[in-house]
């Protein structure tokens, strides 16, 4: 199977935000808070979060698909500030592949042109943030070359 990484195009759309909303619940809602969230409004205030975020100019949605143009995942990236240096850098916001796609090197294909792409922007770094629990991503990210800079902690308080 041939894999072609391209920009975003708007008929993408709807597929990335629906993976976007379905991702972040599965991996980004913590089980205390699904069960005090409404998912219909928590997705509707994602989505417009979302909106307002891939609007600025910093920001960039990378497309895989096979050579029959079928979606197959995308990669989505933005920038940032180091707060210590003041040097900008990446900032990858969200990596999806399609379950029966997954394992077959897409992922690794969108974070190498995502990689392109931050140099030619002149960054010296790329940040993500991934869920403990998820360790076929953090298996991706270690073998492209990330490593753990600091630990996000959170203590429940209910």
């Amino acid at each position: 199977m041939e894999i072609i990484v391209r920009d975003m195009k708007e008929e993408d759309l709807p597929l990335i935000k629906k993976f976007t909303a379905e991702t972040a619940w599965k991996w980004d809602v913590a089980d205390v808070y699904k069960r005090e969230l409404n998912k219909e409004e928590w997705t509707r205030r994602l989505l417009e979060l979302f909106d307002s975020l891939r609007a600025r100019e910093d920001h960039h949605i990378f497309v895989a698909e096979d050579e029959k143009h079928a979606f197959l995942g995308y990669l989505w990236v933005g920038s940032g500030d180091d707060m210590i240096t003041g040097k900008r850098h990446g900032f990858i916001y969200d990596v999806f592949v399609k379950d029966e796609y997954r394992g077959k090197g897409i992922g690794n294909i969108l974070l190498k042109r995502t990689q392109r792409y931050c140099r030619e922007k002149g960054y010296s770094r790329i940040l993500l943030m991934v869920a403990s629990e998820n360790e076929h991503a953090i298996q991706l990210y270690e073998k492209m070359g990330f490593t753990t800079e600091h630990l996000y902690m959170e203590k429940d308080l209910h």
